[in-house]
């Protein structure tokens, strides 16, 4: 059946959104007739006119803007009695971490209802780590802003090396995505294992997996041990993980440790300011030059001199932790897609019938008239 015309003069109703760009920026779509880009409320950077609502996400592509998550505020969030729903986002795919967190919610309801408890226990835990994961990037996406937001504040020039003290948020919130992201490939680890390869034994650890399952047939398999092998996005993650836990704590692996603020296109004529943490080499190798052992003295000066002109030029090409948190995700998400493919673990939506409502129904308003 067609869909009824709506009134002249009337819109239909699409909630307000603040959308999180790489590089600590945001895109506040307030429903109005301009969408801001802007670090802060007091430090906006430019407006565009306000496009269709789904298209906002590719309009900001065409700005050289990459969209990592949308906040939608509640009108209880400005009362700060509700969160905003956060969702993270992928040009390419969408709200893919959403639809995987769905899917697997829903075989952990089918598995419930047939009394699978294996697949019951492994959907759960997924559903949990794919929870975590979206909020660390928000966590991190947020430190970012205020790292950058007080950098401008600071008039700190493009290319200079800085920090300041909300830094060690950035830090904070780079470990624990590291650590439950390692926790996330040793659970990944045990799906395929059990439900893909159906291997016999228990394989609870990603480093297990790489030695049981050599030579296996099992394609998600297959691309799993590819992943955790050589310059493989799960042996860097694997490398990063080791090193923060068991060398030196984020950023304390070298003499330097440093932000900077980099001008990037916006449009055509336009440049913004964005936040750079270096968290790896350009090839994913962990940073573990530039005075690591040295002893900060007038004695030493020109080797400090010597050792900060190679951390900058390892700055310069360094792949950034916002980025790298966000592609990680990324490929995750699509795997668990795959791996959904190849067990053909299927589940269904959970109905609410009267059957399932005992006693009578209450409904509570949100909030005074």
């Amino acid at each position: 059946m067609a869909k009824k015309p709506e009134p002249e003069g009337k819109k239909e109703w699409k909630p307000a959104r603040i959308v999180h760009l790489l590089g600590g920026l945001r895109a506040v779509d307030g429903r109005a007739e301009s969408v801001l880009i802007q670090i802060a409320p007091n430090k906006q950077l430019l407006r565009f006119a306000t496009p269709k609502y789904e298209q906002l996400y590719a309009t900001l592509g065409g700005l050289s803007q990459n969209a990592i998550g949308v906040e939608f505020p509640h009108p209880l969030t400005w009362e700060g009695r509700m969160a905003a729903d956060w969702e993270c986002f992928f040009p390419t795919l969408g709200f893919r971490v959403m639809d995987e967190r769905r899917a697997w919610s829903n075989i952990r309801h089918s598995a419930s209802r047939s009394g699978e408890a294996q697949v019951y226990d492994a959907a759960s835990r997924c559903v949990t780590y794919l929870d975590l994961l979206d909020i660390r990037l928000m966590e991190l996406s947020s430190a970012y802003n205020r790292v950058l937001r007080a950098g401008v504040a600071d008039d700190t020039k493009p290319g200079h090396l800085f920090s300041n003290s909300y830094m060690r948020e950035i830090d904070a919130a780079i470990h624990a995505f590291v650590a439950d992201a390692g926790s996330f490939r040793d659970l990944i680890a045990e799906i395929v294992w059990q439900f893909a390869i159906r291997g016999d034994g228990e394989v609870t650890r990603f480093s297990s997996f790489l030695k049981k399952a050599k030579g296996t047939s099992s394609p998600v398999g297959a691309e799993l041990l590819e992943a955790g092998e050589g310059e493989g996005w799960l042996s860097i993650l694997t490398d990063l993980r080791n090193n923060i836990v068991h060398v030196a704590p984020v950023g304390r692996s070298a003499g330097f440790h440093f932000c900077e603020v980099r001008e990037v296109p916006c449009g055509r004529v336009n440049v913004v300011p964005t936040l750079h943490y270096p968290l790896l080499s350009a090839n994913g190798k962990i940073w573990g030059g530039a005075a690591k052992d040295m002893v900060f003295t007038s004695e030493n000066e020109p080797a400090i001199k010597a050792a900060l002109a190679e951390y900058k030029e390892y700055l310069a090409g360094s792949l950034d932790g916002l980025t790298y948190a966000w592609q990680t995700i990324q490929r995750f998400a699509e795997l668990l897609t795959r791996i959904r493919t190849e067990t053909e673990l299927h589940g269904e939506t959970p109905t609410i019938t009267d059957k399932d409502i005992i006693g009578e129904v209450k409904v509570h308003p949100p909030s005074k008239p």
